[in-house]
């Protein structure tokens, strides 16, 4: 098995996150090929879901998925948050962080504006520059801005 930058990368951001997730309560599952499932709190006592994928990253920022539990059911209205500026209603995480923001990747994207190989250097990134203040940012967002589902 050849071990590229992006595994390098994944496997010690993983760690941190790891570890982040423990302190903080949040739930991790580690899936085959540097993917996950990130579960956190939500302001109205239920749990949201994300599965992330990271190939390509950090070139590329990961795709932020809404997902089941699981990481199996993803990008549908029962598992996909509404709520302030990251989850509204185009069904994506809207940040520079998340490859499914990009239009030119994912037809519900909201951002045709914004280069794909730019996303660190994108001023609305801001802090946001790994998988744990990437988790982070999702849980604050969870916690004080969610309002409801899609479905």
């Amino acid at each position: 098995m050849v071990v590229t930058a992006t595994d390098l990368v994944v496997e010690e951001e993983l760690t941190e996150l790891t570890a982040n997730a423990a302190e903080m309560g949040w739930s991790l599952a580690i899936l085959a090929g540097g993917a996950f499932v990130l579960g956190v709190a939500a302001k109205d006592g239920s749990r949201l879901f994300w599965r992330c994928e990271t190939d390509r990253y950090p070139t590329w920022p990961p795709a932020w998925h809404w997902a089941d539990a699981t990481g199996g059911v993803i990008d549908v209205p029962t598992v996909t948050g509404l709520g302030g500026n990251f989850f509204h209603g185009n069904g994506v995480v809207c940040a520079p962080w998340n490859r499914l923001a990009y239009k030119t990747i994912d037809a519900r994207g909201p951002h045709g504006d914004w280069t794909i190989g730019d996303w660190l250097t994108n001023s609305r990134t801001r802090q946001c520059t790994t998988l744990s203040a990437m988790a982070a940012r999702l849980a604050i967002e969870a916690a004080y801005r969610f309002e409801r589902r899609m479905a």
